[in-house]
């Protein structure tokens, strides 16, 4: 069934890029249970401009915002240059956690779907 590298790869592609699907279905649930407390408290000036607000509030850029929030709930020591480093607190240790383990699972995920899509690119170009 998988007798050549290539089809090896077709598969890894496609359970990675099911990965990311599931990541949207993910970062929309978290969307959902992000805690209000934390947003009416940092989501505002002087942590972020009038722009920003204004960009990251609605329709799709807020699930960016729901990403950024979880970066720092996640990893506190990120949002330092904002002053967010103590947002964690204001949010409960399960969210945290969940924040942690989705933003890790992104990025590792995320990485090898660009690589193996490098790679098939590159293998389409050279040998096809």
């Amino acid at each position: 069934m998988l007798d050549s590298p290539i089809k090896i790869i077709g598969v890894i592609f496609f359970a990675l890029f099911f990965g990311i699907l599931v990541s949207l279905l993910c970062i929309f649930i978290l969307h959902i249970l992000m805690p209000r407390k934390v947003l009416k408290t940092y989501f505002k000036e002087p942590y972020f401009s009038a722009t920003e607000i204004a960009m990251f509030t609605g329709f799709p850029f807020g699930y960016m915002r729901t990403g950024m929030f979880n970066r720092v709930l996640g990893f506190p020591a990120s949002g330092k240059k904002r002053g967010l480093e103590n947002a964690y607190k204001m949010a409960p240790v399960w969210y945290c956690k969940a924040s942690k383990y989705f933003i890790v699972a992104f990025v590792i995920n995320l990485s090898l779907f660009l690589l193996v899509t490098g790679i098939v690119s590159i293998y389409m170009l050279l040998y096809e």
